[in-house]
């Protein structure tokens, strides 16, 4: 048992610097794909709620919630919770990364 506790351990502080190692890079990446308000206010929202939820408070059809998701899994920003098939939660929040959830640049 002491060597899974082991092994759990070491992966979690591996995630934690490959983590801080692409900040800069997923940074970078979601300012360039994240190209409009609407963009960021889904993505912001896709925490684990559902299609309509989304669409709904960012004022789209679910068909535009689903295509983002679609391309935002295949580029590794967002990705399908095993728990609960067809939701999506986002790699990262906006804000944790110092990024405006509703515009260009860095929050304050």
């Amino acid at each position: 048992m002491a060597d899974n506790e082991q092994i759990v351990s070491l992966l979690e502080q591996i995630l934690l610097w490959l983590r801080f190692q692409n900040r800069q890079y997923l940074k970078t990446l979601l300012s360039e794909v994240l190209s409009t308000g609407t963009d960021r206010q889904i993505y912001e929202l896709s925490d684990g709620r559902s299609q309509p939820e989304i669409a709904r408070e960012a004022g789209v059809s679910q068909p535009t919630v689903s295509s983002r998701w679609k391309g935002w899994r295949s580029l590794g920003i967002v990705y399908e919770l095993p728990e609960q098939q067809g939701r999506c939660r986002h790699l990262a929040s906006l804000r944790s990364l110092g990024l405006d959830s509703m515009g260009e640049g860095v929050t304050p």
